[in-house]
């Protein structure tokens, strides 16, 4: 591959991004491409997608009281300057541990080096089990930004006199993920919060029956969104068949046991999680029996609010605080060594640790860059990754929120490929691609 430019070299070429790596497969995503020929060439496998159309958003900027101008929203297409709009595709296949090229070429443009990676080594022994996890779906939810608002362009169908209106964003943003992820293999899926926009009741009723519509279990977390109004969301679940925990539950998979811990109580006006000790006992008590169930190695702890890292807040919204965090993760270095902790809330990507605890951030369903998690259990360790969702009219508006916060959203919230994809392996201190 010397003898082929590489991307930046002068040519022509677009700009594809390595979003995902598992031990199998990757996910290449574009946000935009030529409109014919395009052709990926991947450790033999030629792939020839789609070219799609340009992301589309609608702007509009906020009046006095934070109300819209007159004329509301300002639609337009997001020109990158090629014809073809944002696009994914997966390659299958592929050996563990091992260094691929990325050759692509499309008419008019020649041959050229587009990307490198490398698959994630595969932890020891037999797969056991595959499940997903989504978070921060929103569903309700009209526009996405501060200052500047990104409406869906679409919004304007959607005032109830089409039937054949498309659904609004957030809907489509999880029935799209719910559907890849169990094509991908989910045998559960587990939702960590912030279910709806302001726990209005329509908004519980309307997610309730779209993740009724599972085709596989589903396990229920709840948000600091979800605890507004005096709504009995809990109660509206149970009509629809789904059990909503208020205190921490544990389910044991084959190799793993899932503890699903509630981090909102108190007031429904506070952006944080609490987790007070007696709370951080009872998680620490299941995470560590996971031994004594003749469940493998490794306890994975599912929270809305991530953990705080530091005596003050240093990312917003903020997670649980800083002493409570604290405790529950030296209990967890102490008793149960082999945990993962996983969280939603801040819509980003990011991995970090505490001792021996693994802990990962995903981002939202339905922004930038529009995320569901899968994880494959293996009997020496647990493999996380990051997928972004790829259906069409989907990518198309998470590629639009991008522009949020004057274009910053862009840049902060995916993190880095280690900060989606990796692999832990029972034992180890941290986690490694």
């Amino acid at each position: 591959m010397r003898s082929l430019p590489r991307l930046g070299s002068g040519e022509p070429p677009w700009p594809l991004h390595v979003f995902a790596t598992d031990e199998s497969s990757v996910q290449l995503t574009w946000r935009a491409s030529p409109p014919e020929l395009l052709r990926l060439e991947i450790g033999g496998s030629v792939l020839q997608p789609a070219a799609t159309p340009k992301a589309e958003l609608a702007l509009s900027l906020l009046g006095p009281k934070g109300i819209p101008p007159p004329g509301g929203a300002r639609r337009r297409a997001l020109d990158s300057g090629l014809p073809g709009g944002p696009g994914s595709a997966v390659v299958e296949g592929l050996l563990p541990g091992t260094t691929y090229d990325v050759v692509a070429s499309a008419r008019g443009a020649p041959r050229f080096l587009a990307a490198r990676f490398r698959t994630l080594k595969a932890p020891q022994g037999r797969l056991l089990c595959q499940f997903a996890t989504i978070s921060d779906l929103h569903v309700g939810e009209k526009f996405f930004g501060v200052l500047g608002r990104i409406h869906d362009p679409s919004e304007g169908l959607l005032d109830g006199s089409n039937p054949h209106a498309p659904a609004a964003y957030p809907a489509r943003a999880l029935e799209a993920a719910i559907d890849e992820a169990v094509a991908w293999g989910a045998q559960l899926l587990v939702v960590k919060g912030d279910l709806t926009r302001q726990t209005v009741a329509a908004e519980v009723r309307d997610v309730a029956r779209l993740l009724a519509r599972s085709p596989i279990p589903v396990e229920v977390l709840l948000g600091n969104h979800d605890n507004k109004f005096g709504v009995d969301v809990r109660a509206i679940f149970e009509k629809h068949g789904m059990s909503v925990p208020w205190h921490p539950t544990a389910r044991d998979l084959p190799g793993l046991r899932l503890v699903l811990v509630n981090t909102v109580h108190g007031d429904p006006h506070n952006h944080r999680g609490q987790l007070p000790p007696e709370m951080s006992r009872e998680v620490v008590s299941l995470a560590a029996g996971s031994a004594e169930a003749g469940n493998g190695a490794g306890a994975w702890i599912a929270l809305h609010h991530p953990p705080e890292m530091h005596s003050y807040p240093t990312v917003y919204p903020p997670g649980v605080p800083w002493r409570e965090s604290r405790l529950l993760l030296r209990s967890l270095a102490a008793a149960q060594p082999s945990s993962f902790v996983t969280c939603g809330h801040r819509h980003r990507n990011r991995r970090y640790g505490f001792g021996p605890v693994v802990i990962s951030e995903v981002g939202s369903t339905k922004d930038y860059p529009g995320v569901w998690a899968g994880y494959r259990v293996y009997e020496g360790g647990i493999v996380q990754v990051v997928r972004r969702t790829a259906r069409p009219d989907v990518l198309s508006w998470t590629e639009a929120t991008r522009r949020a916060v004057n274009g910053q959203w862009g840049r902060w919230s995916p993190g880095s490929l280690a900060d989606r994809c990796f692999t832990v392996e029972w034992g180890d201190v941290g986690a490694r691609g």
